[in-house]
């Protein structure tokens, strides 16, 4: 499990971190029986549709922006995995602002 971790990094770290935790999968189908990555983190625009919700986003993109990180999008964490060899993943907006990704090879 990788938390809050990812918006530290820019897109091409993602990727390499991500691609050395596919080599670790073991590769057993079905899926269920093989492994996945679970990221928790920030994806921005989803979660509860709430004012406080959505400032409590802007607060973290603003801090974040202040370290050069970055908080993403779906469409920006799907290029990430695209690009990291994995060929499925599902979002679950869980914890307020912050999500837990799973990742399949």
């Amino acid at each position: 499990m990788i938390s809050l971790i990812f918006h530290d990094w820019g897109d091409e770290d993602c990727v390499k971190i991500l691609k050395k935790c596919k080599e670790a999968i073991p590769r057993f189908p079905p899926r269920d029986a093989g492994g996945k990555v679970i990221i928790v983190d920030m994806v921005v625009g989803s979660g509860p549709n709430e004012i406080v919700t959505r400032e409590t986003q802007v607060f973290f993109d603003l801090f974040i922006m202040y370290l050069e990180g970055i908080e993403r999008e779906e469409f920006e964490w799907k290029k990430i995995f695209m690009e990291s060899g994995f060929s499925e993943y599902k979002i679950i907006s869980v914890l307020g602002v912050r999500s837990v990704i799973e990742l399949y090879p």
